[in-house]
């Protein structure tokens, strides 16, 4: 359980740094194009840095706080570092960057300028992880990583983008289009909407990514991508190990959603569309919420589409 104090801090302090209660925008030419009864977006994008890392960066700075630790420390291929390094440096914190040498696309030299310490590990992210946690125990630093001991604050700090959204909308959508990386966001928007007493379904976009390969499989349990191909559009969904893939599965399975693997082509398609038709920068493989919803049978129902990141326009990643 989150101590009640905690979360009462985390409220107060998202307004004061202006993170959460991002827009939710209609889109309505996207709704005529493409014959949906209702499209709506949630720009994440607008927390300060770019993307909802801002939120669980956040509780864990707060977290750490509590228990009187000064670093905090993750594994993370730049996002989620720009948003530690941001809150901490609001609140008088020390942050270490684990940044794996695998990944395609990475923030380390914002990081580096803005006046963060990278740990540069050879391997893969779950060898950061690794690496990372290893070093949080030895030094005794709080470990930010997802999936790890802490990892019921990543998850809850993601329920407020499901609030924000029922009360901006003033109901429960039908379907919700989640951006699959972990497994963490979507993980945590169900939680915020069981919360509530409303189970939409649970739609999880990604590419090159374990969680959704099970479920397009059928297997339902996180499936290896063995010709898993990183690329700059899918490098902030891909992964073979995913901290919170179990999590994420459930909640598709749960609300009775799906999972879609989406190309690189469609995903840049997709955000082209956003800012062709809504002038909605939207980074590729955000919009890879949008691609899923064209593919869905249904169009008649109120759809919302979680983008987690402005777009290349905004020199941002996921």
């Amino acid at each position: 359980m989150i101590p009640l104090e905690l979360i009462r801090e985390f409220e107060r302090q998202m307004k004061s740094m202006r993170i959460g209660n991002t827009p939710l925008r209609r889109c309505q030419k996207i709704e005529k194009r493409l014959g949906i009864r209702r499209l709506h977006v949630k720009l994440e994008g607008e927390n300060p840095t770019g993307t909802h890392k801002d939120r669980m960066a956040l509780l864990m700075a707060l977290d750490a706080r509590t228990k009187g630790l000064y670093t905090i420390a993750a594994a993370t291929c730049g996002n989620y570092g720009i948003a530690l390094l941001n809150v901490c440096e609001k609140l008088g914190m020390t942050c270490k960057i684990y940044i794996p040498s695998e990944f395609e696309g990475t923030r380390s030299a914002e990081i580096a300028t803005a006046g963060g310490q990278l740990v540069n590990i050879e391997g893969n992210y779950e060898d950061a992880i690794k690496a990372c946690s290893r070093d949080c125990a030895r030094n005794k630093w709080h470990n930010a990583n997802p999936g790890e001991a802490n990892k019921e604050l990543g998850v809850y700090a993601y329920t407020f983008i499901a609030k924000e959204t029922a009360l901006s909308l003033g109901r429960r959508p039908d379907w919700v289009a989640v951006p699959v990386g972990n497994g963490t966001l979507l993980a945590g928007v169900w939680q915020g909407f069981k919360s509530m007493g409303m189970k939409p379904h649970m739609l999880g976009t990604s590419n090159n990514n374990a969680a959704i390969r099970g479920m397009v499989s059928k297997e339902h349990v996180p499936k290896a991508v063995p010709d898993m191909t990183l690329t700059h559009v899918n490098d902030p969904l891909a992964g073979n190990y995913l901290p919170d893939a179990e999590d994420a599965i459930s909640a598709m399975l749960d609300s009775n959603g799906a999972g879609m693997e989406i190309a690189d082509e469609e995903m840049v398609r997709a955000s082209q569309m956003f800012y062709e038709e809504e002038n909605l920068d939207i980074l590729p493989a955000s919009a890879s919420t949008l691609a899923g919803i064209m593919r869905l049978e249904t169009k008649s129902h109120t759809f919302i589409a979680i983008a987690t990141a402005r777009g290349n326009l905004g020199e941002s990643r996921v």
